[in-house]
């Protein structure tokens, strides 16, 4: 008998002995109504099952099944029993909770869509372009990510193949000449970026002698990385790899599947159909429409006939390069004229009027007194943690914006948004020169950087089209993009993007955003108090980087 049919067996095995075991010991009993009842055998059991076998909250154990889980919980729409019982009662026979036609029937009877809510997987993926990352993080309900950052990694180490670590992309791998052309000026672009990073790092620590305390300098090492990193990322092509880490419930994990599916870019759909085989490893149940022709199937060709359609309708000249523009932030919609406005909404949950009626009261009352309403309502922030509450959420703020893309790509992860988009990279849009590249006397280096990305673009245009030829395009390339988010979400927008250790290229487009939003809505420019308006400090992460050594001392104690 072979090992795999040894374990089989043995599963067998264990699942009669238990099922024997709850048959003498029942793990349920009706009572004289006839509700089923947790006995004191049931109770032992749920001790492994659940954090309290008693009381009225309690969370599921990681040793249930997070799948089996979610289906008992669908069970909760049509059954009245506490969910401990309808564990014990459908879902604990170790044969049952293994029947993967048990959880398809109880998915399908009690509604596929919001049981998908119920089951979530974390998810890794490597060496995926950061053109693509972004695809990935597109998605922002029931979604969370964190990838290898550009700000705190050096990317100039070569791997085991001895090149460094960019994508390759397969629509211009049928073509060898093209291949050997990326490849040659993707090196010469890295190699720029390494010794550049070598040589403003070496100037920062002839400038910031390493003090004798140890959590001093590795402080003080951590900055001076973070700092130089910051300075040269611009030269990196979005072609560079990098890991992203996924959490997602099922159905974002299945609408993401979808969305990639549709993608024009060969990466996105291998990478699409590698995140949907991963996930049927663990959550298959789930995942089972993702691909059928008459759902995910139909779905995605939806998507991909909609881009073709829009791509043909779009007249011409729309679609010609844009010259260099400079970095702006333009405020190019806003619904409301005054946050006195919000003031009715604000006293709508502390009320029993109907929202019209409030309006009508609060357009009778004094500037005087609807500003105490705002005030009272905003409350005392003692943290940028500290946000007012969700009528805030009827001011929106819209925004188009022209910045590089590695801006872009550390604002774009923000979840509680009302919409964001961006369009096709180009090389056109123009670039700046970092100060301390400038200091180093590395101007001509960072500019052969751009030169280089510009040639690559033309060849992979050529060779494959306008959006393959993006991988060529560099993280210092400006880009357009639109934003829209509402008053509460700005709290935590410009209060976090204007700290100290954030990028300075972020800072000062999110500080200009603040200032314009300040301006037209005093009173809300105000109540956001955690914004920082002092200039850069001379190495932005070193006191962040200060206090990390701190609390780890603290530990450590």
């Amino acid at each position: 008998m072979s090992s795999l049919e040894k374990t089989a067996e043995q599963d067998r095995q264990e699942s009669q002995e238990e099922g024997l075991q709850a048959a003498r010991f029942p793990l349920l009993e009706a009572d004289a109504e006839g509700r089923q009842q947790v006995t004191a055998a049931g109770r032992e059991f749920l001790l492994d099952i659940v954090t309290d076998p008693d009381e009225d909250v309690y969370a599921i154990r990681d040793s249930f099944s997070p799948v089996t889980a979610s289906a008992a919980m669908a069970r909760l729409s049509r059954r009245g029993d506490d969910m401990r019982v309808i564990l014990l009662d459908e879902f604990l026979d170790p044969v049952k909770a293994k029947d993967e036609k048990l959880l398809r029937r109880v998915i399908s009877e009690y509604g596929d869509d919001s049981v998908q809510q119920l089951a979530g997987q974390h998810l890794v993926v490597e060496r995926a372009s950061n053109l693509m990352t972004k695809k990935l993080e597109w998605g922002r309900v029931a979604m969370a990510y964190l990838e290898q950052s550009t700000r705190y990694i050096r990317f100039d180490q070569r791997g085991s193949d001895g090149r460094y670590k960019y994508h390759i992309p397969a629509e211009i791998r049928a073509e060898p000449e093209a291949e050997i052309a990326y490849v040659g000026m993707m090196d010469r672009i890295f190699d720029n970026y390494s010794s550049m990073i070598e040589t403003i790092t070496s100037q920062l620590q002839d400038q910031h002698p390493e003090p004798d305390n140890k959590r001093e300098a590795i402080a003080l090492r951590n900055s001076i990385r973070a700092q130089a990193c910051d300075a040269v990322r611009g030269t990196l092509p979005v072609a560079l790899e990098s890991t992203v880490g996924i959490y997602g419930s099922a159905q974002a994990l299945e609408g993401m599947v979808v969305r990639l599916e549709a993608d024009e870019l060969r990466e996105a759909r291998t990478i699409g159909r590698a995140v949907l085989a991963a996930c049927r490893e663990n959550i298959g149940v789930f995942m089972e429409r993702a691909d059928k022709p008459d759902r995910g199937g139909a779905t995605s060709a939806y998507y991909a006939e909609k881009a073709a359609a829009m791509r043909s309708v779009i007249p011409e000249d729309l679609t010609l390069p844009a010259g260099a523009t400079k970095p702006y932030a333009e405020l190019v919609r806003c619904n409301l004229e005054s946050e006195l406005d919000l003031v009715a909404d604000m006293l709508y949950e502390y009320s029993t009027e109907s929202l019209q009626e409030l309006r009508e009261v609060v357009a009778t009352l004094g500037e005087d007194q609807r500003r105490e309403i705002f005030w009272t309502y905003i409350g005392e922030r003692l943290n940028r943690r500290h946000k007012p509450g969700r009528a805030l959420e009827e001011l929106l703020f819209s925004w188009d914006i022209v910045c590089d893309y590695g801006i872009f790509r550390d604002l774009q992860r923000h979840k509680l948004i009302s919409s964001l988009v961006w369009q096709t990279l180009t090389p056109y849009m123009g670039y700046e020169i970092t100060p301390l590249v400038e200091e180093a006397g590395l101007k001509g280096v960072w500019e052969d950087c751009f030169e280089t990305s510009a040639e690559l673009y033309r060849l992979l245009e050529e060779a494959a089209g306008k959006v393959v030829a993006q991988y060529a395009v560099l993280l210092g390339h400006h880009m357009r993009w639109r934003i829209t988010y509402n008053a509460r979400q700005a709290f935590h927008f410009h209060e976090l993007r204007t700290s100290p250790q954030g990028h300075p290229n972020y800072r000062r487009l999110v500080g200009q955003m603040h200032d314009t939003v300040a301006e037209r809505f005093p009173l809300l420019g105000e109540a956001m108090k955690f914004v920082n308006q002092d200039e850069d400090p001379e190495l932005t992460r070193l006191a962040a980087e200060r206090h990390q050594q701190f609390k780890l001392q603290q530990l450590e104690a």
